[in-house]
């Protein structure tokens, strides 16, 4: 069996898209899914399976989103040993937010193949790309106009491919799940 996270787009944000965590892991459970976890209400889920196959599994877990809560939403589909080379890269422990910056991982759900000439900067400044793979990007964001930037729709605009951003300390919580 393979151990996959699954990252749910824009789920529970602002009263739109809701899912409660309960439900979505008895649904994933009542599909076949084993061992489903569930870590905080942003959407993430952490399971095995025997598919090997991720858009397949894509595919499946949005089929049956859209069929139990009525609505589609983008999944972004690492397996665990995926994040847990992040996690343990030289640059993610430099990734220590404070209250000048914060830094996110945002995960694209195809390849990216154009090269980016980085640091690379929102046009506000408040979003920084200080890394940039082929599916993932890590990002600083600041203070502007009282509120940190938020790299998700920066880097959805840029890529044009859906994304979903999460913050290091919620990637190192899903690994222990």
């Amino acid at each position: 069996m393979l151990r996959y996270i699954a990252f749910l787009r824009g789920i529970n944000v602002s009263g739109q898209k809701i899912i409660k965590m309960e439900l979505l892991r008895d649904v994933l459970s009542d599909s076949g899914f084993a061992d489903v976890k569930t870590y905080i209400q942003s959407g993430n889920v952490v399971f095995n399976s025997d598919n090997p196959d991720p858009a397949e599994l894509i595919q499946l877990i949005e089929d049956l989103i859209e069929k139990s809560f009525g609505f589609r939403t983008n999944v972004i589909l690492r397996k665990t040993s995926d994040i847990e080379a992040i996690v343990s890269s030289p640059l993610f422990n430099t990734l220590k937010s404070d209250l000048s910056k914060k830094y996110y991982i945002t995960f694209l759900k195809s390849s990216f193949i154009d090269v980016l000439t980085l640091p690379l900067f929102s046009k506000n400044g408040d979003v920084e790309i200080i890394y940039s793979g082929k599916t993932t990007f890590i990002s600083i964001s600041t203070l502007y106009k009282g509120n940190y930037g938020f790299p998700n729709a920066f880097i959805e605009k840029l890529t044009r491919i859906p994304a979903t951003t999460r913050n290091p300390n919620t990637l190192e919580k899903l690994l222990t799940l």
